[in-house]
């Protein structure tokens, strides 16, 4: 709706200005016209003064009349009683008096060459508020008007004007490219700002995503303790009863016990070494990863913090599901983000559970993981994948960016929403192409 309304005042902003610059041209060419139109009338206005002062009694009337056929009627002497300079008779003629004599003067004849072609809508030369000649409308409803008064001693009659704009020749295209020129703007603009979020999120994940990985295996951490504590207790046992043994000149009963001390600090390097992996931040070989047995190993990691929130943890993953092809410790990291903020979000909940679903579909394996807490609000549904975007107090809002991200490397999709029951529900698509049979 914003971007609705910007383009509508750019749109209108600028159709605005090209129209007021169409109707100032339009008013400077009807001046000019207005100017030529006013000093052809005054040249010709004049000759009348001249002719005035050349005519005699002697003058042939068919000459005159000739040679000026608006001249209807003239006399060489002076009017008495005097009269004034101008004095109108019927309608479009009028007497110059001077002490020279008169002329009676046809003003449409005199004018004819520049009254009919005239190219304004009123016009009219009227003496003393006097009409003498008009023509066109009434130019009452005109936006534009000129008046002035012709130069002249002995005629000074006021020629006044009126026209209005021709919308027919604005820039009416022009004015549909303006729209469609701020549409394209605001729209490339807008997918400007989109790219540079998206550059600016991404930016922030691979910047911090070493840090989320490190959060993430600081939890992870004490299952590791976890699964080492019961091997080092047995190489202790071992290692001990070996002990007693050869001080009891029984050394042979101590091999066995060696041995196993030896296969269970191989069991420790392994463990080890699995973790250098979680904690290592180049790429990894994608390989064939079973979802429920991972998801079972998270499960264990977070044994105490389920244990500890008697949370209700149920696998509906179906046996038959195929593997997908990804990175182990990818994988794991998704589940184990998914899991432990599902037990996050039910500390207050009488009966918490969290479900783990997988199925099938033409093109894609669909998971979802949902809990039975509050659910998210409208703007955690908004932010929630977000870079330190969390509603945890302790929370550094880098898990579920870092899950996206890792989602988003295997070519497939996150979504979060509450469920029917009100708890939140994350969906997990994943293309079939990665699937395994």
């Amino acid at each position: 709706m914003l971007k609705v309304i910007i383009w509508l005042f750019l749109t209108t902003l600028s159709c605005g200005g090209a129209v007021v610059y169409a109707l100032h041209q339009q008013y400077q060419e009807q001046s000019a016209e207005f100017r030529i139109l006013y000093r052809d009338i005054t040249v010709k206005l004049a000759q009348n003064d001249v002719i005035l002062a050349l005519l005699s009694n002697s003058s042939d009337p068919a000459v005159v009349q000739q040679k000026f056929p608006y001249i209807l009627r003239w006399q060489t002497k002076p009017h008495e009683p005097p009269r004034p300079d101008i004095n109108p008779a019927r309608a479009g003629t009028y007497w110059i008096n001077s002490p020279q004599g008169s002329l009676l003067i046809d003003l449409p004849a005199l004018l004819a060459d520049f009254v009919h072609p005239q190219k304004f809508h009123h016009f009219s030369l009227s003496w003393k508020d006097v009409p003498l000649l008009m023509q066109g409308g009434d130019g009452k409803d005109d936006w534009w008007r000129w008046e002035k008064q012709i130069a002249s001693p002995s005629q000074p009659l006021n020629l006044a004007v009126t026209h209005h704009p021709d919308w027919r020749s604005l820039p009416w295209l022009a004015l549909l490219f303006v729209g469609v020129f701020w549409a394209v703007v605001i729209y490339f603009y807008n997918q400007y700002q989109v790219t540079k979020r998206q550059r600016n999120i991404a930016d922030l994940r691979a910047h911090y995503s070493e840090l989320a990985r490190l959060n993430a295996m600081g939890e992870m951490a004490a299952g590791m303790v976890h699964e080492l504590n019961q091997p080092l207790t047995a190489i202790l046992s071992y290692s001990q009863t070996a002990q007693r043994l050869i001080k009891q000149q029984q050394a042979e009963k101590a091999q066995p016990l060696l041995d196993a001390s030896v296969i269970q600090t191989k069991r420790i390097s392994a463990l080890l070494l699995e973790f250098r992996e979680k904690l290592h931040s180049d790429e990894q070989v994608l390989q064939a990863v079973s979802l429920s047995k991972v998801w079972e190993r998270v499960v264990m990691l977070l044994g105490n913090e389920i244990e500890r929130g008697k949370i209700n943890v149920i696998n509906q993953i179906p046996e038959s599901l195929p593997s997908l092809i990804a990175s182990p410790l990818g994988i794991e990291q998704i589940f184990h983000n998914l899991l432990n903020n599902a037990i996050q979000a039910q500390r207050q909940t009488a009966k918490p559970w969290v479900a783990v679903n997988a199925r099938l579909t033409a093109n894609s394996m669909v998971l979802s993981v949902t809990d039975g807490g509050p659910g998210l609000s409208e703007q955690a549904l908004q932010q929630v994948f977000m870079p330190f975007y969390t509603t945890r107090q302790d929370g550094l809002g880098l898990g579920m960016a870092l899950t996206e991200t890792l989602v988003q490397r295997l070519n497939g999709s996150i979504r979060a929403e509450n469920s029917a029951a009100g708890g939140a529900c994350f969906t997990l698509t994943f293309p079939r192409a990665q699937q395994e049979a």
